[in-house]
């Protein structure tokens, strides 16, 4: 904790003397202190004129307020009354084309299924939608629609061509039109049953159109339009029409061939064994309801009309209420034969919202005032049919408009009065800011001055002092940072001591690898603090052979700076003895006897020292305590170990030492040697690297130069690791055997 702290210090300290910006942040922090205080002391002096100034304009207000409540009062329970009137009308009216609608597609779905019983046909007048797309001239009594529009690539619309002296077939993708030919010559006499059925809803009536299960459909009035992938299977209307087994009523749709949002209420067509073979549909256009369900000139601009549904009715336990029908649909950009997007009523009175959604399930009509998207409406609505009720929502600004006037006017002249206050208001606070500000002076000088010998410590000047004026909390602060001081300037002498012992131990490291013929060599070591235990070195002995090199890696136990005076004794024992007569094991028994003379209680040293000769192609190695290098067969792709080992280093001082001794085949071998802290690193997890890991890196990049292989390793550990901290040195050897 201790160094941390200085490390913190010192880098505020670089920081300081190396931008200027700094003087100006603290004197700006001052400045917000003074002005706090300034604040503070305009408060006191202000606060009673301006609890006179809000008392009078709450006066004023409270009377204009009164006026305008009694207004708004009459007007929302008149409009109310109307609104929801207005409602109940729409609503018995709805209920009245739902059943007139459910009725003619009951009988439409009816005379289908008759249709399909009979025999086609002989000369049936069959017109498929290439047909019609085509414009083709054997169609008789192609039309431009009145009812019946498309959008152009430029936004605008025009109409579509139909007749209404025939139907257009449509076959879904994979069908084979001429397995289909009966089906499509039968329902080819649905024409007269169409048009019978539309003689009494013309204006009401959108699309009428029959689907088979085989694949067929056709559409009264005839048109085209239809994408070639269309297929009316796997229309809503269709699905539901078959799992429900009777009429069904679907949720709004985009059209697919004018793109207009329509409502579409479909029956099953029942066949000759009792069984569906289809379904028949009738589409209402969205725009048609819309414009039924009117409301008041004066309120139609700003007015909303919805059809709503409770949600329990589709998914039983969902208390939202779902719009079915709004305006916006009918902007709506979806794909053709989509369903329009659900969406839900919203209001930020979750009270009243759930009140009206209780009245809705109940099939209860009702008035209830408040918010929504964002504004005070009024809300009126009333059961249509089938759980569907219509709502009207007004925004309440709309109904009381007179008695707004009149509180404006009222609140205008309380504006006035405010003015004539806030001059005498200004005035005053300008006489209260001068006396404020030479209040704040005397406060604030003192933290100024400490804010000075913080500048002064942030360029590294220990020997300032602050000046301690008065007995208050100021005061503490100025004596706690004198005695920091002193401290601060030890703490950083401690870094700047532990700095110079991180660079004179990297000079005990090889600067370079060397470079012997039929060897290729590389190392590293890399502490987890300033200074570290691990150590490596390369001794060239050409007493013993021209090419003979001594490879030494080894680990101190702990971090710091013992670990590290440790390893530079065993650094130094281990040049001095290298290259003198007898074997590896009796010269590292010498170093031991010393290691352990010079080492505290429980510091010990791993250590692996190999000597390679390339023109023997053989290598002899000690260990102690360290573990085993990995050897690589880059031929065979095998793995091995240079295994054997004794007690590490300052143990104990009488450790005897074997010496072993191994030949290299021909062709590349490679050896790595490393510290645990290359295996033994985790993740954030807790999951360690492992050898497995180092082994497949090791495999992955055997044919590369030492270099390389040294520095994929090292590079693959700190992805491992991530954002998790090094937790201990790693010294990594790589030795290729050409």
């Amino acid at each position: 904790m201790d160094n941390l702290g200085a490390g913190r210090v010192y880098e505020y300290a670089g920081a300081a003397s190396g931008d200027g910006d700094t003087s100006t942040g603290e004197k700006a922090f001052i400045m917000r202190i003074r002005w706090k205080l300034l604040l503070l002391l305009l408060a006191t002096a202000l606060l009673p004129m301006g609890f006179l100034a809000v008392f009078q304009n709450r006066s004023w207000s409270r009377l204009g307020h009164e006026l305008g409540y009694r207004t708004r009062e009459t007007l929302v329970q008149r409009a109310g009354q109307q609104l929801l009137q207005l409602a109940q009308d729409h609503a018995r009216s709805l209920r009245r084309e739902v059943q007139t609608l459910n009725l003619a597609v009951r009988t439409q779905a009816r005379e289908a299924g008759h249709c399909l019983s009979l025999l086609p046909p002989a000369d049936p007048a069959v017109f498929w939608t290439e047909q019609y797309d085509q414009a083709d001239s054997t169609i008789p009594g192609l039309v431009r629609s009145e009812q019946h529009f498309q959008h152009t690539p430029n936004g605008e619309q025009e109409p579509v061509l139909v007749t209404y002296d025939a139907q257009v077939f449509v076959s879904a993708p994979g069908v084979d039109r001429s397995a289909v030919e009966e089906d499509v010559a039968r329902l080819s006499s649905m024409v007269d049953v169409y048009r019978s059925i539309r003689a009494g809803h013309a204006e009401s009536l959108y699309w009428q159109h029959t689907a088979l299960v085989s694949g067929v459909h056709s559409s009264y009035p005839g048109h085209g339009g239809y994408p070639d992938a269309f297929d009316p299977r796997q229309r809503l209307w269709f699905t539901n029409a078959l799992a429900e087994g009777k009429v069904t009523g679907n949720p709004p749709f985009v059209d697919t061939t004018t793109g207009e949002v329509v409502f579409t209420t479909s029956a099953p067509i029942i066949g000759r064994n009792g069984e569906p073979v289809g379904v028949t549909g009738i589409d209402v256009s969205m725009l048609d309801i819309m414009r039924a369900l009117s409301v008041p000139t004066a309120w139609s601009a700003d007015a909303d009309v919805m059809l709503l549904l409770p949600a329990a009715e589709i998914l039983p336990g969902d208390d939202r209420v779902m719009i079915v029908a709004q305006q916006s649909y009918l902007d709506a950009r979806a794909e053709h034969g989509e369903p329009i997007e659900r969406e839900y009523l919203t209001s930020e009175n979750a009270a009243e919202l759930q009140a009206l959604a209780a009245d809705l399930s109940a099939g209860r009509s009702g008035l209830r005032q408040m918010p929504g998207k964002g504004r005070d409406c009024l809300w009126a609505y009333a059961l249509a049919d089938r759980g569907v009720s219509v709502c009207l929502v007004v925004p309440h600004h709309d109904i009381v408009e007179e008695g707004v006037e009149a509180e404006t006017r009222v609140i205008q002249r309380t504006r006035h009065q405010l003015e004539l206050a806030g001059i005498f208001f200004a005035v005053a606070a300008l006489v209260v800011l001068a006396l404020a500000l030479w209040g704040s002076r005397s406060v604030t000088r003192p933290i100024a001055e400490l804010a000075d010998v913080a500048e002064h410590i942030a360029v590294g000047d220990f020997k300032v002092r602050a000046t301690v004026r008065s007995r208050d909390e100021l005061g503490d602060l100025a004596r706690t940072v004198n005695e920091m001081l002193p401290q601060l300037e030890d703490r950083m002498r401690l870094r700047h001591s532990l700095t110079l012992a991180k660079e004179v131990q990297q000079t005990l490291l090889p600067g370079a690898p060397p470079q012997i013929e039929g060897l290729d060599v590389s190392g590293t070591s890399i502490y987890c603090d300033e200074t570290g235990g691990d150590y490596y070195d390369f001794v060239e002995l050409r007493r013993i052979g021209p090419r003979c090199l001594a490879v030494a890696v080894g680990d101190v136990t702990g971090h710091g700076i013992a670990p590290a005076l440790l390893m530079a004794s065993a650094r130094a024992l281990l040049r001095s003895r290298i290259g003198q007569a007898g074997g590896l094991g009796l010269m590292l028994g010498e170093v031991n006897r010393q290691v352990h003379a010079d080492s505290s209680r429980g510091r010990f040293m791993t250590l692996f020292l190999g000597v390679l000769d390339p023109d023997t192609r053989t290598i002899r190695w000690v260990c102690a305590g360290h573990d085993p290098p990995i050897t690589y067969d880059v031929a065979t792709g095998s793995f091995g170990e240079l295994r054997g080992g004794d007690l590490p280093l300052g143990i104990t001082d009488d450790t005897v030492y074997e010496e072993y001794r191994a030949s290299l085949p021909a062709g590349e071998r490679v050896i790595v040697i490393g510290t645990d802290g290359i295996w033994e690193a985790s993740n954030e997890a807790g999951e360690m690297f492992g050898k497995d890991r180092l082994r497949e890196v090791l495999r992955s990049h055997a044919t590369q130069p030492a270099e390389a292989i040294r520095q994929a390793i090292t590079d693959a550990v700190v992805a491992f690791r991530g954002s998790h901290p090094q937790e201990d040195d790693i010294t990594l050897v790589v030795v290729k055997v050409l």
